[in-house]
């Protein structure tokens, strides 16, 4: 479970391949399954990535996504659990890092729909801040993580709901 989030999280880079892959359409023919103008966008792999282009989502800024099939039983503990995990991770891979988790939320039990979010803050070994919110939200259609980083806590919490409210449409019961 800790390779997947760390994969998520931008670490863990391996992945299962199948005998001679057919050829992946350029990144600027893959579409997203949702955009939000004012925002630049990128597959990497299976990673849905934004960057911000306008100064109302803070210049810079970064959101990227990701959906999973359905069934994950995790609790808020596990990945209260997890994020703790994630933090250990990170501030070993760069030394002179410092990570602190300013809160998680979410919903409880493993009925759907149900979203965890963490909040964090890095500040590197130079002294640059970044705020983050990591959300795993689960639903009838399956699961999906969502990360949001800005240099400015307000502009990476507000990015992260605008991302959600989409992520939760997708992940959404298919209705008539």
């Amino acid at each position: 479970m800790l390779a997947g989030l760390l994969t998520v999280a931008g670490i863990g880079g391996a992945a299962a391949q199948s005998p001679a892959p057919a050829p992946a359409p350029s990144a600027t023919t893959q579409r997203p399954p949702f955009a939000i103008s004012g925002w630049h966008y990128e597959r990497r792999a299976d990673t849905h990535l934004f960057r911000c282009e306008q100064p109302q989502c803070g210049a810079g800024s970064k959101v990227s996504y990701r959906f999973y099939t359905g069934g994950n039983q995790m609790t808020l503990d596990q990945f209260r659990d997890s994020q703790n995990q994630v933090i250990k991770a990170l501030e070993q891979r760069t030394p002179g890092q410092r990570i602190t988790l300013l809160g998680v939320d979410g919903d409880k039990g493993t009925a759907v729909p149900r979203m965890y979010k963490a909040r964090r803050l890095t500040v590197t070994p130079a002294g640059a801040s970044e705020y983050q919110v990591n959300g795993l939200m689960f639903g009838a259609q399956g699961s999906a993580s969502l990360i949001s980083s800005a240099s400015d806590e307000k502009a990476s919490n507000d990015n992260y709901a605008k991302f959600a409210a989409a992520v939760k449409l997708v992940l959404a019961p298919k209705t008539r």
